[in-house]
């Protein structure tokens, strides 16, 4: 047999590979939307990232409360606006609508059927594929950061304004004011002062006022209550009452120790940070400082790391502190912190992307294999038939240059599909050596051995056609393009 003929049957056996391929290829694609085989593995994915090492399924949620706690979270990250609007669902037009009813009902049903669990809760589906920044932005909304963030700086606020009103409460104590003319008016101003500073409070934590704004409001207000006590002290109370009382707003007026200031106060995720990093090495003693001075801060950080289970508490310290380490200014660790998580979530989903390949070559196969049995495709007895009918080689090596020469360079959807309507038409002008209508063998002394052996060789060829179907349409079909180019 000469170079040329086995080019021919290659090329046969190609052009079959091809044609069933582009079946299966369709087949599984609407297996893999009716099943939502890529947004349920998407969803086991981020499980299995946020649990860890805690491998999910050889555990149920009562055996193990961590479970419960992942599979909360991870059905409230999907509950997210953010990951919510990544759902679409195609068009809204009356064909549309139908059409996405249609495989909803066979995909209810299939589940009822196999008593497969709609692990999408009350929602019937979800998105097959999420943004690390998505990810990243709906974890840090679900666990409310920034929320935990302002909380700080409100209680750093509201710190300082105290301390402050006990040094002022000090420095008059100091002055020993008897004369009871003096005193009242004394009160009134300090009452006033703190009546103020709880209204600049209040302002701060509505976001009425911005930080450096409040601490403005916060300057002025001192110098006016400087300036209205003064009136009412004897003059050497006076000029003692000035000193101690620019000393005290030192730290508003000189630019350096204000900035100072503001990066200790504003919302900082190094600051959370702090209360996080003391609530993990504290455990279960941390009840004690919830009754504290710090209590509501702890509080709130407390309720954002109950959220999380024990592994993605750990993953996400690791991944804040690698943030602080490589971004020291305030503003920006926040930004690389989530930047961290965009990485670490693209990292779990790279290798849940090589696990779902795995699986679908897997699916390809059987999908492949069933398609061979149907439809007898049989590489043995093709290759067989190939090399005896020389009319049939030079037909499908005409229909396969043809169908090489008008096809584009880049093989996507639209142009495969392009390639099944040549596929089909010449499949309709061709008597392949396919299908059970073929009758190979006349004889009836056949015994039962030879009988066998011939049934393990068909279920051989079988096996080969469903390998090579399973490789898929683009893969035969620039192998095509390759032979065409090396004959020329």
């Amino acid at each position: 047999m000469n170079l040329p003929i086995i080019l021919d049957i290659i090329i046969g056996l190609i052009f079959i590979y091809l044609s069933f391929s582009l079946l299966a290829s369709q087949i599984q694609a609407i297996i893999t939307i009716i099943l939502q085989w890529r947004a349920i593995h998407l969803k086991k994915s981020i499980e299995e990232l946020i649990a860890g090492g805690l491998h999910i399924n050889n555990y149920s949620s009562q055996s193990n409360p961590q479970l419960d706690k992942i599979q909360k979270l991870t059905n409230s990250l999907y509950q997210n606006q953010l990951i919510k609007n990544l759902n679409y669902s195609g068009g809204k037009g009356p064909i549309e609508r139908g059409f996405r009813k249609i495989v909803e009902s066979i995909g209810s049903l299939i589940q009822m059927i196999t008593g497969i669990e709609n692990i999408f809760g009350t929602e019937k589906t979800a998105p097959s594929h999420i943004p690390s920044n998505a990810f990243a932005a709906s974890l840090i909304d679900t666990l409310q950061i920034q929320e935990s963030m302002k909380t700080i700086s409100e209680y750093k606020l509201e710190d300082f304004l105290n301390k402050t009103l006990v040094k002022i409460k000090k420095i008059l104590y100091e002055l020993n004011l008897e004369d009871p003319r003096i005193k009242p008016i004394i009160k009134d101003e300090y009452k006033n002062l703190l009546q103020e500073f709880h209204q600049i409070s209040h302002n701060y934590k509505n976001n009425l006022a911005s930080l450096n704004l409040t601490l403005d409001r916060v300057l002025d207000r001192l110098n006016l209550y400087t300036k209205n006590t003064v009136k009412s002290l004897p003059a050497i109370a006076h000029s003692e009452f000035s000193r101690k009382m620019i000393l005290l707003r030192r730290v508003l007026v000189n630019p350096q120790e204000k900035q100072v200031l503001i990066a200790d106060m504003e919302p900082s995720f190094s600051n959370l940070l702090k209360f996080w990093g003391k609530l993990l090495e504290m455990g279960e003693s941390v009840e004690a400082e919830l009754e504290g001075k710090k209590g509501r801060i702890y509080k709130k950080v407390k309720e954002m790391v109950d959220l999380l289970p024990e592994s993605l508490q750990k993953s996400l310290y690791i991944l804040a502190k690698q943030a602080t380490t490589k971004i020291r200014e305030t503003g920006d660790a926040f930004h690389q912190f989530q930047k961290e998580i965009e990485q670490w979530f693209d990292n779990g989903m790279e290798r849940a992307a090589g696990v779902y390949k795995r699986n679908a070559k897997g699916v390809a196969f059987l999908i492949g294999f069933a398609i061979a049995m149907a439809a007898n495709v049989d590489t043995l007895y093709i290759m067989d038939n190939l090399s005896k009918d020389s009319l049939l080689r030079a037909t499908i090596s005409s229909y396969s240059e043809e169908l090489v020469n008008q096809a584009n360079d880049n093989l996507n959807e639209e142009e495969l599909q392009r390639v099944q309507g040549q596929v089909n038409q010449a499949l309709d002008r061709l008597e392949l050596p396919i299908g059970w209508g073929q009758q190979r063998n006349s004889g009836t002394n056949e015994n039962k051995l030879s009988i066998y052996l011939a049934g393990l060789k068909k279920l051989f060829g079988w096996i080969v056609s469903g390998i090579a179907i399973s490789m898929g349409a683009d893969f035969w079909f620039n192998l095509l393009k390759k032979i065409f180019e090396m004959k020329k």
